[in-house]
């Protein structure tokens, strides 16, 4: 009976890892290949292990490609950017771009997407994750640089931090629309989940700790879980923090022309 209880808990939220993981395995055909686009360290890919023949990441981030292919000597590591992918059409059978698209500013999220298109083989998964814009959007600690740019860089200056990405790319929300503008009726929708809400207050309190350090290792360890468990839990459009949206690539799309 409990333990009933604590796995139907677990499967109301879950990390985007987890959703991924949960979108292939619905497939009812072989995956012969599959692409992470903005791997990172790897973690997602090494979930999806044994789902497919041959599994492929590629990211910018040197530092943590080479960790990954450390870690992971069964997996495929390139070092290259999302815009002008290494592939030929059509060459694979699922595409993932998780947490991706926000940060790679507005002037390159069609491109993106136009490549993940190209490689992905007709009738292909396409699986897309990233922040959405509902209530708590605002609250983002990681577009906090974007929203409020001057308070930004006063900190930028007391601590000498220098971002990763510039100030005016930030972490942007997509709504729905958004999102199918860029796939331009090129992908038919099959899923779409609206998710997470405390999740901004939970990165606020890591990023926080992480800095002065006043919680337990074990405590920070949990908070980071539950963040996880949490921005999969299904809230309303409009509360929502995360979108998450499985689709597949259309044989013969109507592509709307662009202005």
């Amino acid at each position: 009976m409990l333990e009933d209880i604590v796995r139907r808990i677990k499967g109301l939220g879950g990390s985007r890892g987890d959703y991924v993981v949960n979108s292939v395995d619905t497939l009812d055909t072989p995956v012969h290949s599959l692409l992470d686009i903005g791997c990172s360290y790897g973690w997602t890919l090494d979930a999806l292990t044994g789902k497919a023949l041959e599994l492929v990441g590629v990211d910018t981030d040197e530092g943590a490609l080479q960790q990954a292919k450390n870690n992971y000597t069964h997996i495929k590591f390139i070092h290259q950017n999302a815009s002008t992918l290494p592939f030929e059409s059509n060459t694979f059978d699922v595409a993932v771009l998780s947490e991706v698209i926000e940060h790679v500013g507005d002037e390159n999220k069609q491109l993106v997407i136009d490549e993940a298109h190209r490689v992905l083989r007709t009738g292909g998964l396409f699986i897309l994750t990233c922040p959405h814009t509902g209530l708590l959007a605002w609250v983002d600690p990681l577009d906090f640089k974007r929203r409020f740019p001057r308070i930004y860089r006063v900190y930028m200056r007391l601590t000498n931090y220098e971002p990763h990405t510039p100030i005016e790319v930030g972490h942007k929300h997509l709504s729905l629309k958004e999102i199918e503008s860029l796939f331009n009726n090129r992908f038919k929708i099959k899923h779409v989940r609206y998710c997470g809400f405390f999740e901004p207050l939970l990165t606020w309190i890591l990023a926080v700790d992480s800095r002065v350090k006043l919680l337990p290792s074990t405590w920070h360890s949990g908070l980071n879980r539950l963040r996880a468990w949490e921005s999969g839990v299904p809230y309303g459009k409009s509360l929502a923090y995360n979108i998450r949206v499985t689709s597949f690539k259309k044989k013969n799309p109507q592509v709307k022309p662009r202005c």
